[in-house]
């Protein structure tokens, strides 16, 4: 895409933002054309002439925002190390994208109860979505798991990483969310046969700030 005079944004890009900033809110109303619209400076027709219409420019928000994090986790997570070092390095980078403020993964499980079951587009960009987050965490942990429970563990591991940004959703505790991320990396090394032992315990983060 290219750059308009005075390094303004292309309108599809200032609308994709304008969509993932009403995403993040986590409510319906930050998602209406008219205020999307207006966060963008552009008009519905534009909105339609590159999207097609309202679901397709949700889907497209959604999909950027997982892309985004996806990008992140696969740069912060090594496959060269022991299974302790990629889960390890797996926990960071899961807290740091809960924690964050775009919060991509509570708004995936948000997106996925209000708008899979009314449009289409939207549902399938969320299949899409999570199919790459399976990908991408069965990737990572395929050298340390047997062939035939590779799959079944990165299931695992993703929907214990939704709840625990969902569980973070309500009482924004870092403390209780390390604590939960770090028993699932036991979990997932006691499934492979591997003692993890983790250089962070949850009981040295009670000072952290929340």
């Amino acid at each position: 895409m290219t750059r308009q005079a005075g390094n303004t944004p292309p309108a599809d890009e200032r609308i994709l933002q304008a969509t993932i900033d009403g995403l993040t809110q986590l409510d319906p109303a930050a998602l209406t054309l008219q205020r999307i619209c207006r966060a963008a400076s552009v008009t519905a027709p534009t909105v339609y002439y590159h999207f097609g219409n309202k679901d397709g420019m949700i889907a497209a928000a959604v999909e950027r925002l997982v892309s985004d994090w996806l990008q992140m986790m696969d740069a912060a997570v090594s496959r060269d190390g022991d299974l302790g070092r990629t889960l390890d390095q797996a926990v960071g980078a899961w807290e740091a994208t809960i924690t964050s403020p775009t919060r991509p993964i509570a708004v995936f499980a948000w997106a996925t109860l209000l708008l899979a079951g009314s449009s289409e587009q939207c549902r399938d960009a969320l299949v899409r979505a999570r199919d790459r987050t399976l990908a991408l965490v069965a990737e990572a942990l395929a050298p340390h798991t047997s062939e035939e429970t590779t799959a079944f563990q990165a299931s695992l591991v993703v929907d214990a990483v939704v709840a625990a940004a969902l569980q973070y959703e309500l009482d924004k505790d870092r403390v209780a969310l390390r604590a939960r991320l770090d028993g699932l990396v036991r979990i997932v090394g006691a499934a492979a046969g591997v003692q993890v032992e983790l250089p962070v315990a949850a009981s040295q983060l009670r000072h952290a700030p929340h």
